[in-house]
């Protein structure tokens, strides 16, 4: 891999990275593809449970990402 082609990899990860931080839902719904009501789109824990509930993230999917944000230092619940 060329010094090139990982600067930008690397550039694109960080800049993923600081959407996700910035507004974590909106960066999921945009990648994603997901669906939430405007009525959640301020209420992450709202949000969670609507997805959980009509099936577009399962609970093994939520624990994942669960996990995934503490290691980042975001807690979701």
């Amino acid at each position: 891999m060329n010094s090139l082609y990982q600067s930008m990899q690397q550039n694109s990860m960080q800049n993923q990275y600081n959407q996700f931080t910035q507004n974590p839902l909106q960066f999921i719904m945009q990648k994603r593809g997901i669906d939430i009501p405007q009525t959640f789109q301020n209420d992450p824990r709202g949000a969670i449970q609507y997805m959980l509930n009509n099936g577009q993230m399962s609970q093994a999917q939520f624990n994942r990402l669960s996990q995934m944000a503490q290691m980042m230092g975001i807690r979701l619940t």
